[in-house]
């Protein structure tokens, strides 16, 4: 039957377009404690657990408002997805970020390039 909750639980997160196959973005909920012990999270549509730590940054550097704390090297970005937890810390994103923004060339690396920095 068509519709039914069974129908959708071996939905695969890769979608086949002519032959080739991509990866599907997920939510992510991206969770990061302050110096006080308290908790901040963020949800986010991410391709990886590193990709949902670095909107995090960019969120907290980009919007001061939104009482989000700025990332350090020394922050550890607990992110869940699809009920897994991953654990990014500050050292190993900004790695990944300095990485990527070397590998991706075209309006993918001009997106990516508009993204915050970690300091």
């Amino acid at each position: 039957m068509l519709g039914h909750v069974s129908d959708y639980t071996n939905v695969s997160p890769y979608v086949r377009l002519r032959g080739k196959l991509f990866w599907m973005a997920r939510w992510c909920t991206v969770t990061v404690t302050d110096g006080d012990g308290r908790r901040h999270s963020l949800d986010v549509l991410a391709d990886s657990s590193y990709d949902a730590a670095h909107l995090y940054l960019h969120a907290a550097k980009s919007n001061p408002s939104s009482a989000l704390p700025v990332p350090t090297r020394e922050t550890v970005f607990d992110v869940v997805a699809e009920g897994k937890v991953h654990r990014v810390t500050g050292d190993r994103l900004r790695d990944w970020i300095e990485k990527r923004r070397e590998e991706f060339k075209g309006p993918r690396g001009y997106l990516f390039g508009q993204r915050e920095v970690m300091d």
